[in-house]
């Protein structure tokens, strides 16, 4: 009887143990497998080049525009044009940009080619007039911008790395010059020797684009994420003057991606170490919003950076309406100045 209770005892053990291993086999092979394989990000830096900028230059005016002068280089302006907006770029060169105005303000502008030989042919003359054209031999399309916005950091690193901050827009913005300068002395008297940092609009967790019949379209392949990583708007943005070379340097290493803005502002500059500040609240991107923001008294001071597609004419009508407001605020040095450039609206050149 004893010998039976004791071949009892142990078939109850070894039944525990065999359920035990049972509980633990089952456990194992229902863990999802889906956890062993996170979604990664393809534009992230590697540990070889993987992107070189092998274009060359059709026009590079190199040192004169930041050593032509005794007078420092507080900010560089680079602005992306298209080959055949002359017209833009004329306007901008005659009202926010002006160096009349802004003694410490450099201006350049960031073109592909074309190859219409006419258009070509075009830019060559207007860069014997202005010499401030920057133009690499890669295609100016939509889908080559990030080409340019590395020729861009490039350039800056090689002929104007002493620049206190440099600023990039696209043609068809206008920036209230006065109050982005006051705004970043107020920020050097506040941080002086402030670095490694970009202040723009900044956009958080936005959306990819999955529509196939959207210019703006990205799939899976192309991006794997369903939301992007922190990246600025396009439209403007500001860095501090250390920032260029150590962003051209990143780009080497980070896989090409045609759109412009996240590869840039996004995942070159994370690569680059970046420090973002946020200006959101003084850009308005609708053409009609910002114009009333422009117009108001009340409102004139909360914006720096208004975006007009439209015509041109609303460009210089918008700073005629800044140069107006800053005589009143510093009549001493608005005063001395005259426009240079006709300042009749008119109002039947709505295509222009």
């Amino acid at each position: 009887m004893q010998y039976q209770y004791i071949f009892l005892i142990f078939i109850s053990i070894y039944v525990g143990i065999l359920n035990s291993l049972n509980i633990r086999e089952n456990a194992t092979t229902k863990l999802p497998t889906s956890s062993s394989s996170p979604i990664i990000n393809p534009y992230h830096a590697h540990d070889h080049i993987v992107n070189p900028h092998n274009f060359s230059y059709i026009h590079n005016p190199g040192y004169t525009v930041c050593n032509n002068s005794n007078s420092s280089v507080y900010i560089l302006v680079y602005v992306h044009s298209g080959p055949t907006n002359y017209q833009r770029r004329v306007v901008i060169r005659e009202t926010w940009s002006t160096r009349t105005l802004f003694p410490e303000l450099r201006l350049v502008f960031m073109i592909g080619k074309t190859l219409d030989k006419n258009v070509m042919k075009a830019i060559d003359y207007e860069n014997e007039l202005y010499q401030d054209i920057v133009q690499e031999d890669f295609i100016d399309a939509y889908k080559n911008l990030t080409y340019k916005g590395v020729m861009a950091l490039k350039w800056i690193s090689t002929y104007c790395p002493q620049t206190k901050y440099v600023l990039k827009v696209d043609d068809d913005i206008v920036v209230n010059t006065f109050t982005l300068v006051n705004h970043l002395k107020f920020l050097d008297k506040h941080t002086p020797n402030k670095q490694n940092t970009i202040l723009c609009l900044l956009w958080q967790a936005m959306g990819v684009m999955r529509d196939s019949k959207s210019k703006w379209y990205l799939s899976k392949e192309d991006f794997p994420l369903d939301k992007f990583p922190p990246y600025c708007s396009g439209s403007a943005f500001i860095l501090t003057g250390d920032m260029p070379a150590k962003m051209y340097n990143a780009s080497l290493y980070v896989p090409f991606f045609w759109v412009d803005d996240y590869y840039i502002t996004g995942a070159v500059a994370t690569a680059a170490n970046v420090t973002y500040a946020q200006l959101g609240s003084l850009y308005t991107i609708p053409q009609q919003l910002a114009h009333t923001r422009f117009m108001s008294s009340k409102s004139f001071y909360t914006i720096m950076f208004g975006h007009f597609p439209g015509s041109m004419n609303n460009m210089r009508e918008i700073w005629r309406r800044i140069l107006t407001m800053q005589k009143y605020k510093f009549p001493a040095r608005v005063d001395l100045f005259t426009f240079s450039w006709d300042e009749t609206i008119h109002h039947n050149d709505k295509n222009q």
